[in-house]
């Protein structure tokens, strides 16, 4: 077993500010200030410590609103050759032309935020006056793709949208360098405590949809679309992922750190005691560590007595314990399920053990 200070994913959270003001959105809350130089390097020699690469996630609120401090960033984990795989979350509605051609010079990953067509995108990412995102936003990603750059998109699902995900991959062709598209569940934290998830009816209509539409368009253009629940279930079913891989919070694997230096398992849960870890000065209280690990794990024991579990890896602890706690999260079990379908009726019905299923 791997030394449980190894951290495989490092989660830089530069600021909780966000210029736009989604109506969804579990970050709300995040401390409202600027990381500083000194609590990014000390969090980030933290994780490098191991001497292993690991993923360098940096997010907000709005990390853009941070550019100096990002740049920063950058420079320091090239100059110490820090074996880190940085990558960015973003609303994309504050790139520009300087900041795309550092970002692709320094081989950040992209990530952008967006929930499908203009119409249903606007409904529930907003900027404070109600008004919609989506030119900003698609202005950004075509200011990435002048410069090459793929990226990938996170659709958060909510009724208002969760029917129409084709939506998304419409727009993902429209646009020309998405290549990649993962969806992502209304968590139960921050603003989104006070929203009403989707129907797995819905839920299921529209990723079936999105699937199919990306099949058609697939053979209409020769470029292939990926989804990360899609590849989730290959690697299960492949033996390349176990159960649960995804959860680095469960497998105590992560370091989740707020614009002040705290740290947590998870960027679902900061501010709650319980998952709090340490800060950057005193580093992670491994005990702590630990004792989070076990109590993820012994809550989602749940998800190994079901039958689809080779083909799922288990739920999100962060989106279960959000809403509730109790039991298994239907909604997520139609996403899981419905990708695990997909994906096997890809493959002819045809599927290999998985990891724990070998000898």
């Amino acid at each position: 077993m791997e030394d449980k200070k190894t951290i495989k994913m490092l989660v830089l959270s530069l600021t909780g500010k966000c210029n736009l003001s989604c109506k969804y959105c579990y970050a709300a809350k995040h401390p409202q200030v600027f990381m500083t130089m000194k609590t990014a390097t000390k969090a980030i020699n933290l994780a490098a410590a191991s001497g292993k690469a690991f993923i360098l996630q940096i997010t907000g609120g709005e990390p853009l609103l941070a550019w100096t401090l990002l740049q920063n960033i950058i420079r320091y984990v090239h100059q110490r050759k820090i074996p880190a795989i940085m990558q960015i979350q973003t609303n994309g509605v504050l790139l520009t032309d300087a900041i795309a051609a550092e970002l692709k010079a320094a081989r950040v990953g992209i990530g952008v935020s967006l929930d499908g067509r203009p119409g249903q995108n606007d409904l529930q990412r907003c900027f404070a006056d109600g008004a919609g995102t989506s030119s900003k936003i698609i202005a950004g990603i075509e200011k990435l793709k002048e410069y090459g750059m793929a990226i990938g998109i996170t659709c958060v699902v909510t009724e208002s949208n969760a029917a129409r995900l084709d939506g998304i991959v419409a727009m993902a062709y429209y646009l020309g360098n998405v290549r990649r598209i993962g969806f992502d569940l209304l968590r139960g934290q921050g603003r989104g405590a006070a929203l009403q998830p989707a129907a797995s009816a819905s839920l299921v209509t529209g990723l079936e949809k999105a699937f199919a539409l990306a099949d058609e368009m697939e053979k209409l253009t020769g470029r292939k679309l990926l989804f990360t629940q899609l590849e989730r279930v290959e690697k299960l079913a492949k033996g390349e992922f176990c159960g649960f891989a995804h959860c680095h919070a469960m497998n105590g694997q992560t370091a989740y750190v707020d614009a002040t230096g705290n740290i947590y398992a998870c960027g679902s849960l900061i501010g709650n005691p319980k998952f709090y870890l340490g800060d950057v000065e005193q580093g992670i209280d491994v005990h702590k560590q630990i004792e989070i690990s076990n109590y993820i794990k012994a809550s989602m024991t749940f998800c190994q007595t079901c039958a689809g579990f080779s083909l799922c890896g288990g739920a999100c602890f962060a989106r279960w314990y959000g809403r509730g706690g109790k039991g298994a999260y239907d909604l997520e079990c139609s996403l899981k399920r419905t990708a695990a379908d997909c994906w096997k009726s890809k493959q002819g019905g045809v599927v290999n053990k998985c990891c724990s299923e070998k000898s």
